[in-house]
């Protein structure tokens, strides 16, 4: 595998150059997506997140390093990739947090924000903002539980030296270092858009169907994929169970961006953990959906959600579930390689 990474650069570039209006539209849509989205809708978090590191954030809880982390956990969540990985690798060059269990958080805490699952998955994708609670709670509540272990975990704070927050420096130095460096970030994530919206474009035309296409959207780029699988003809409760399975997977887009804050990731390890979380997120919602009946008329029903909920296929995909959760707990904080290097 080693030796044919080399080659591979060689054969995407043949690829574009056999392609070349599929990889000019692709770059096209990958730039619009990046200066009408992303770009507006990360630049002020990471401004913000910046300033708040600059000026002294990461010393006000030197004191406890495990609520510490249960706030950087927090925030992730809630501002959205890759914000999780910046924070991460923050208290990893510290020296608060282990690289052996930042590594092993990154794939929970990495995740899609909640304005995007409200206003792009449940708004505009799905047309019902009562969607976002299922979803919500499957993406959000399978991560915070899988971090309990590690959070509490007895080697997850690195013991080997006292931890040394950067110390606060001027308001106005640390308003012009932040700028810079969040523009910066914000033009590798646009490169890394831009180059997975051109391989996209590129592929797209060779695959048999609009299912296997929406597939590679979906692995591809987070945003093209859901908006593929919205497109497709299928019950509603398996498309948003897919469509939050692809938010929590990220897509190889988000992999790349992620690579960019946290460098010393391992790039393949990363994405099969993200795979495993994306599945396992997408079965929680799955079997979480007949428990909110304002998403659906067909579940309007207490006892159309008792019969579903007790039906064969639900207990099927309680079995499965069941078994991917302990699979990707152990994979998670049980031994094995790490996906940095530290």
């Amino acid at each position: 595998m080693k030796r044919l990474l080399p080659v591979a650069p060689i054969l995407l570039l043949i690829a574009l150059l056999l392609s070349p209006a599929a990889a000019l539209s692709g770059a096209k849509q990958g730039l619009s997506l990046w200066w009408s989205s992303v770009f507006p809708s990360l630049l002020p978090s990471f401004i913000c997140l910046k300033l708040a590191q600059k000026l002294g954030l990461l010393r006000l809880t030197a004191r406890h390093p495990k609520g510490r982390l249960a706030a950087v956990i927090g925030f992730s969540l809630a501002s959205g990739a890759p914000n999780g990985a910046k924070l991460l690798c923050a208290l990893m060059e510290e020296g608060s947090l282990s690289a052996r269990n930042g590594s092993r958080l990154l794939p929970l805490v990495n995740c899609v924000s909640p304005v995007f699952l409200l206003s792009i998955i449940a708004s505009e994708l799905l047309k019902n903002k009562a969607l976002f609670q299922p979803m919500a709670i499957s993406i959000y509540g399978c991560a915070v539980l899988l971090s309990f272990p590690i959070l509490f975990h007895r080697d997850t704070l690195d013991h080997s030296g006292e931890a040394v927050p950067a110390p606060a420096v001027p308001f106005a130095d640390a308003v012009a270092a932040v700028i810079e460096e969040s523009m910066l970030d914000m033009l590798r994530i646009g490169g890394c858009i831009l180059f997975v919206c051109t391989l996209l474009s590129v592929t797209r035309p060779i695959l048999p169907g609009e299912t296997a296409s929406a597939a590679l959207a979906g692995f591809m780029e987070v945003s093209a994929g859901t908006s593929a699988i919205a497109a497709l003809a299928m019950p509603l409760r398996l498309q948003a169970s897919l469509l939050i399975g692809t938010a929590a997977f990220g897509g190889l887009s988000l992999a790349l961006q992620t690579l960019c804050c946290f460098p010393d990731l391992q790039l393949f390890p990363y994405l099969l953990k993200k795979m495993l979380y994306g599945a396992l997120v997408g079965l929680i919602c799955y079997l979480l959906f007949p428990l909110f009946p304002a998403v659906s008329a067909a579940f309007a029903s207490r006892q159309e959600v008792l019969t579903r909920s007790l039906s064969l296929s639900a207990l099927a995909l309680s079995s499965a579930l069941s078994a991917a959760f302990i699979g990707i707990l152990s994979l998670m904080i049980g031994p094995g390689k790490t996906i940095c290097r530290k």
